[in-house]
């Protein structure tokens, strides 16, 4: 801890058992003199429970996962990671689906309405930003706009067109536009099978790309002006679901550093996990960004620094 720092209160808004929340807050409450604050979103029926009031019968409270109320008003900096989590209920005896629908949908706006309206401080990153960028349409765009190469791509579900676009890119590939938890769709190559099937084509627009080429795969965490990237080697086309794979901390072209930064300004973001591909020939060809993607792996595979690098990132953003 530096002593002429500033103290700081910071609050993440998550849900049950983030590993990030908690690794972040105990590094922070070592190295700053700072209070983190873990807001679990789906489990906000314990006590002390949201209040809000706007003729001031009360203060705006929300409960900390170690049930004490947080003021908002008293908040530095809100890290927004997540807000809610479809996969569990803090009702567990609630068994009717519209019921639970019922207690998640009124919580989120609730909560989100109190935190929009009465917080005035830092976000890491906005709602609204963070929402807008996680449409894939979005995040295409400003990334050829500010002019990173990114793979030839069409969204659609017009069977003629996208039978066009596979006649000019025979090895396409085809994912989900946004996908849902309890669905998740891979990445996969585009077959005979699917251009044949003009219902499944037509049903719902869909993102057709044409496959980039090469096992290399580049992580790449920006968090403020702060840019650490790895490199992933692997023949999957998807190499999440298998981390036991070659990784190393890598360095990218300032040009290319400054070129993520900047999509990050168009999206109103601050922070950013950018996926990228590096071809044969020593290409960089973008491919998305995760407005709060999961970075704390990457860590414990290349021994990058990512914990106390966004530590000091959120630090400066909660005192600056």
């Amino acid at each position: 801890m530096r002593h002429h720092e500033k103290s700081a209160r910071i609050a993440v808004v998550t849900h049950e058992r983030d590993l990030h929340a908690h690794a972040v807050k105990a590094e922070m409450e070592r190295r700053h003199p700072a209070t983190v604050h873990i807001l679990e979103t789906d489990h906000f029926s314990r006590a002390p429970g949201l209040s809000w009031s706007p003729q001031g019968f009360t203060e705006p409270v929300f409960p900390a996962a170690d049930g004490t109320a947080v003021d908002l008003r008293g908040i530095d900096a809100i890290w927004f990671r997540r807000l809610g989590n479809p996969r569990t209920s803090a009702n567990p005896e609630v068994t009717d689906p519209v019921d639970r629908e019922l207690i998640n949908a009124d919580t989120t706006a609730a909560a989100l309405g109190m935190l929009t309206t009465e917080f005035r401080g830092r976000w890491i990153d906005h709602p609204t930003a963070f929402w807008a960028a996680q449409n894939k349409v979005v995040q295409l765009r400003a990334a050829h706009e500010v002019g990173l190469r990114i793979p030839e791509t069409l969204i659609s579900q017009s069977p003629e067109r996208i039978r066009k676009f596979c006649d000019i890119h025979p090895r396409a590939i085809v994912k989900a536009v946004r996908g849902v938890p309890q669905a998740p769709a891979a990445t996969t190559t585009v077959g005979e099978e699917l251009l044949a099937d003009e219902p499944a084509m037509r049903v719902c627009p869909a993102i057709y790309q044409e496959l980039v080429p090469g096992r290399r795969h580049v992580r790449v965490q920006v968090f403020g002006e702060r840019v650490l990237a790895a490199l992933l080697e692997s023949d999957d086309l998807d190499w999440r679901p298998n981390l036991d794979i070659p990784a190393a901390e890598h360095r990218l072209p300032a040009g290319l550093e400054d070129a993520l930064r900047a999509v990050l300004r168009r999206l109103d973001l601050t922070m950013g996990v950018f996926d990228l591909k590096l071809t044969d020939d020593d290409e960089y060809v973008w491919l998305e960004v995760n407005p709060q993607g999961q970075w704390l792996f990457v860590e414990g595979m290349t021994g990058l620094p990512l914990i106390s690098t966004f530590t000091d990132f959120l630090y400066e953003r909660a005192t600056g």
